[in-house]
């Protein structure tokens, strides 16, 4: 038996968003650590972040900060998610 793949976008409440402070940089982070399953889409006070990249928690500092200003200078809301040893970087 294969599973379905969840589609629908995961709704995240606003009361867990804090801050990753990164190279000088916050960004929205959420740590769904908890969570099962991390789809691909995920919606935040009605915006829809969709996943881009990401990257292992030891040793992002190496790549991450850049990736996140480059993704910001062509116009991109950020929002980085955490689970077990990676940072999951969406876009909106």
């Amino acid at each position: 038996m294969v599973a379905e793949p969840h589609t629908e976008p995961q709704e995240i409440d606003r009361a867990l968003i804090g801050t990753l402070g990164l190279a000088g940089q916050d960004v929205p982070y959420v740590d769904l650590e908890d969570w099962p399953f991390i789809g691909s889409r995920l919606i935040v006070d009605g915006t829809e972040y969709t996943y881009n990249r990401s990257f292992n928690i030891l040793g992002h500092s190496a790549v991450m900060p850049a990736a996140v200003a480059e993704l910001r200078a062509k116009g991109k809301s950020i929002l980085v998610a955490q689970r077990k040893d990676r940072y999951y970087v969406y876009v909106a």
